[in-house]
């Protein structure tokens, strides 16, 4: 398969009616407000790639400066208007700094490259035909039509387990973490942000993968508080984007204890000392001075 087949492609799926949001129109009825709203919009767009996760690398969080030079916005819109986000609840400040808009995981959707070409070659193909309904016995908002050729990658399928839909890798995962004696999950819905950043996952790395890292998480003395600051991993610590593959390779397993080594001295101990014999010549006790 060409590279270019394998190239996944980020929209997100915006309600028409986003400017009739009460936060929307609050924002925008401030001074600067529609410059706000803008700046919120290429926040969303600049955090597709990570599910609504906003952090300039691995190492180095956004600071406002450099917020202002990626979305060439005024330092001081950055500013003001960041603080109001927060506020408002649309942007969340994690603890290293990395700032999440959990409205991005919940409107994201991707397809590679292969799946764009064969869906819009579908739809020349079978012009007219009718599109199932989802079944009722799961609620959707949206109906989302079935990708059926094995290059495409799939939503997972979902069933209903009381009110709430949830898939069978999806309880497959819930129950191997709610093993671990952590914070335990209750409910699990796709369009919280817990569900849209685990379906995320999924969908990079595949259910197998999950589990090695819920495995790695219950063999980790680190991640379950053993640590200076009394850290202990939650659920959606786990699954954001910059922290996933950091547990999956291992790097909070823990490390051997290096065996002590035996110090090495040039004094015998008490029962190893044997007194010198007297020196009978001079020379025999520059000798023994010498050995001192």
């Amino acid at each position: 398969m060409a590279a270019r087949d394998t190239e996944r492609y980020y929209w997100l799926k915006l309600d028409r009616g986003f400017f009739k949001r009460h936060d929307i129109t609050v924002i925008e009825d401030m001074p600067n407000g529609k410059d706000y709203v803008l700046f919120y919009l290429k926040l969303m767009l600049e955090s597709v790639d990570h599910e609504g996760a906003l952090r300039f690398s691995d190492t180095i969080p956004y600071s406002e400066s450099m917020l202002a030079s990626v979305t060439r916005t005024n330092v001081d819109i950055v500013r003001s208007a960041l603080k109001i986000f927060v506020e408002l609840g649309m942007v969340e400040v994690f603890d290293d700094k990395t700032l999440f808009m959990a409205e991005v995981a919940k409107l994201l959707d991707s397809e590679t490259y292969a799946a764009k070409r064969k869906r819009e070659q579908r739809q020349d193909d079978k012009k007219g035909d009718i599109v199932p309904q989802l079944s009722p016995d799961c609620p959707q908002e949206k109906e989302i039509e079935k990708e059926l050729d094995t290059e495409i990658e799939k939503d997972i399928s979902t069933e209903p387990v009381g009110s709430v839909c949830r898939t069978k890798d999806v309880r497959r995962i819930t129950e191997a973490w709610n093993s671990l004696g952590l914070q335990q999950l209750t409910k699990m819905t796709s369009d919280s942000k817990r569900g849209g950043m685990l379906r995320a996952r999924v969908n990079e790395y595949g259910v197998d993968k999950v589990l090695e890292a819920i495995e790695k998480v219950r063999n980790s003395d680190f991640l379950k508080g053993q640590n200076k600051s009394g850290f202990i991993i939650t659920f959606e610590w786990f699954v954001r984007p910059n922290n996933f593959p950091k547990v999956l390779e291992g790097n909070y397993d823990n490390r051997a204890e290096p065996a002590p080594q035996k110090k090495s001295s040039k004094y015998t101990t008490a029962a190893e000392y044997q007194a010198p014999k007297p020196a009978s010549t001079v020379e025999d006790l520059y000798k023994l001075i010498d050995k001192i």
